[in-house]
C-alpha cells in the first residue's frame, strides 16, 4: 500500500513539474497547445472516457477496467504519452 502512495506522489510531482514547465514558452508566452493535457482531465475524459484506439487504451488504462481514471490520465501526461494531434 505504501508503494502505491509513493508511486502516486511521484506521478503527482512529475505532473506538477511538467505542467509548471509547460506554462510558459520562450519569452514568457503561454502555449497554444490544445492537447488533452492542456485541456485537463475533466474536459478530455468526460465520464472517464476518451476516444482512443485499442492500442492507446492499452497504454493508458493501466488497470484494464475500460475507463481512464484521473491518475491514469495524469500518469500518461507526465510520461508525455499524449502528443499534440495524436489520440486525445
Amino acid at each position: 500500500m505504501k508503494r502505491i502512495h509513493a508511486m502516486a506522489a511521484a506521478t503527482l510531482i512529475a505532473v506538477v513539474g511538467t505542467a509548471a514547465m509547460a506554462q510558459t514558452g520562450p519569452g514568457g508566452n503561454l502555449p497554444t497547445g490544445q492537447g488533452p493535457c492542456a485541456r485537463g482531465y475533466d474536459a478530455s475524459a468526460p465520464n472517464s472516457r476518451m476516444r482512443l484506439s485499442g492500442d492507446e487504451m492499452n497504454r493508458f488504462d493501466l488497470n484494464n477496467d475500460g475507463t481512464i481514471s484521473r491518475s491514469e490520465f495524469n500518469s500518461a501526461c507526465a510520461q508525455g504519452l499524449f502528443e499534440e494531434g495524436k489520440g486525445g
